[in-house]
């Protein structure tokens, strides 16, 4: 497949998963979770785009938060395991990722994966498009309050970036690794609509 139509598939993806997000906010797909209990990862074993050890710590920091903040109704809030991350390797300032840094942190974690390079290439590129598209919603979630006790705050922009990579890597997961069982492809069509993080 060349460039332009890998480019075009990318954001033909991406404009699904805006389009989409307009009927999340009517009834919520996401909200009772996965519709097959199995992991993504035995569907497609997606590249960690951040060291494993760094997001392990962040989970364990936030990961609670994180499932409290999900059933909650709104502007959506500001993944802080995504903040963490992104704070850990230094690609994260004051409401701001460094573009460049991450696309490039990004795509030395594919250098030993040249089956995922278009794919991460376009889906960063995508996925930072669509964070300037929300870019109102994004600011709007750094200035909530905290809604339960000891709720901490975080800036969206991380957790829109990674998510939305997390998803399109899923959806354009390469032919040659993805399984093609019947759960597989239930789970592929939930994380089109769904973070899976």
């Amino acid at each position: 497949m060349d460039l332009q139509q890998h480019s075009y598939r990318a954001v033909k993806f991406l404009i699904f998963l805006i389009a989409f997000g307009v009927l999340v906010v009517a009834e919520n797909p996401c909200a009772s979770g996965p519709p097959v209990d199995t992991n993504p990862a035995e569907c497609c074993p997606t590249p960690m785009l951040i060291e494993g050890s760094i997001m392990m710590d962040c989970y364990q920091k936030y990961g609670e938060q994180t499932k409290k903040q999900l059933k909650l109704d709104g502007v959506p809030r500001g993944c802080c395991i995504a903040e963490c991350a992104m704070n850990a390797t230094n690609m994260y300032a004051d409401g701001m990722l460094k573009r460049d840094d991450v696309s490039k942190m990004f795509m030395d974690a594919m250098k030993d994966k040249p089956e995922w390079m278009a794919v991460v290439r376009d889906a960063t590129n995508a996925c930072f498009e669509l964070a300037e598209s929300k870019k109102e919603e994004i600011e709007a979630g750094a200035k909530l309050e905290p809604s339960f006790e000891g709720e901490k705050i975080c800036h969206p922009i991380s957790g829109v970036v990674l998510r939305c990579m997390g998803m399109m890597m899923f959806g354009q997961c390469p032919s040659t690794v993805f399984n093609e069982s019947e759960n597989c492809k239930k789970l592929r069509e939930y994380g089109s609509m769904c973070p899976m993080i």
